[in-house]
C-alpha cells in the first residue's frame, strides 16, 4: 500500500508552515483572506481549497508571491514523490472519490500532522542546503 496525499494537502500544509514561522494565528490569516476561521483550519488541512484571490492574498501575508508560493509547493511534491508518496491532483481525487470502498479501502493518506512534519523536513533540509 502506498502512502497518498493530495496537492491541495501540500499546499495547505506548507501555507501553514509559513503561517507560523512568521507567528501570524489562523484568525488573522482567515480575515486576511477574507474566509471564517472554520474555513481557513479546513483550507491548511488540505480540504478546502482557495480561490486563485485567496491564494495570492494568502501568500502576500506571507511575503512571498503567488509564484514562489507554488514554486515551494511543487519543490515539496517532487521531494515527497522522491520518498514513495503519491500526489494526487483534483483530478485523481475525483477518480479516488468514484471508487468502491474495497478500492478506496487500499489507499492511505497522510494525515496532517504527519504531512507537516515531512514537509518540516524537507523544508529544513533545503534550508540547509542552501546555506
Amino acid at each position: 500500500m502506498k502512502s497518498e496525499t493530495t496537492y491541495q494537502a501540500v499546499l495547505g500544509r506548507l501555507i501553514a508552515q509559513k503561517r507560523q514561522e512568521k507567528q501570524i494565528d489562523q484568525g488573522e490569516m482567515a480575515r486576511h483572506v477574507g474566509v471564517g476561521r472554520s474555513t481557513w483550519s479546513r483550507i491548511e488541512a488540505g480540504t478546502s481549497a482557495l480561490s486563485m484571490d485567496q491564494l495570492t492574498k494568502a501568500a502576500s501575508k506571507l511575503d512571498l508571491s503567488l509564484g514562489e508560493l507554488m514554486l515551494e509547493v511543487d519543490d515539496v511534491v517532487r521531494e515527497l514523490r522522491q520518498k514513495n508518496v503519491n500526489v494526487l491532483d483534483s483530478r485523481d481525487q475525483t477518480s479516488v472519490a468514484k471508487m468502491g470502498k474495497a478500492a478506496a479501502a487500499t489507499v492511505v493518506f497522510l494525515g496532517g500532522a504527519v504531512l507537516g512534519g515531512i514537509i518540516a523536513s524537507i523544508m529544513a533540509a533545503k534550508d540547509a542546503n542552501e546555506d
